[in-house]
């Protein structure tokens, strides 16, 4: 009984996870050598011709209860200080509208955030959530995004749901310095 459980186990480990390299796979640019000055600046909140999606929002998988209007804000300041953690604000032309802490590592020239993800048994019931976020500078300090949210539920071996969704984007940099 230990076995199918330990097999159990570690089938929804590896199949609920992404990896920094699996993602990273996914940009279209190659990241620059990580550092806490290219990382630290200021970036466009929204993509031309896609008003649907945002950097803070991107950002926001990790803060559910932080998520904006897509239309608010068009300025995301990172400030990458701590070796563990960057501080992300949200400007409309030069006011601060919010702000949070997001918690990750440093790791092959991408600073990982991976927060938010659990595993839940109930009696024969398993459920994971894994959410990580990868974030890089281009050769131009242009930022890469890329993100991975997996759900996996299982009764007892058998899958009942599967849901993965990876988003990549690459957000312009406006400018090296917090808005005033």
């Amino acid at each position: 009984m230990k076995q199918l459980f330990l097999i159990l186990g570690l089938s929804l480990f590896f199949t609920g996870c992404y990896t920094t390299q699996g993602l990273a796979n996914r940009l279209t640019s190659k990241p620059v050598v990580l550092t806490k000055t290219l990382l630290t600046g200021l970036y466009e909140n929204n993509i031309p011709d896609d008003p649907e999606n945002s950097l803070w929002n991107d950002l926001c998988l990790h803060h559910a209860k932080k998520v904006h209007d897509p239309r608010e804000g068009n300025q995301v300041f990172l400030d990458y200080t701590d070796e563990k953690e960057i501080t992300v604000e949200l400007y409309q032309n030069n006011q601060l509208l919010d702000s949070m802490i997001l918690s990750g590592k440093p790791k092959d020239n991408y600073f990982v955030i991976r927060k938010g993800s659990h595993f839940f048994t109930l009696i024969l019931i398993t459920s994971t959530v894994s959410k990580k976020t990868i974030l890089g500078n281009d050769a131009n300090a242009d930022l890469l995004l890329a993100q991975g949210r997996s759900s996996n539920t299982m009764l007892l071996e058998s899958e009942v749901g599967d849901e993965g969704e990876t988003i990549t984007a690459t957000y312009m940099r406006l400018g090296d310095t917090r808005p005033n």
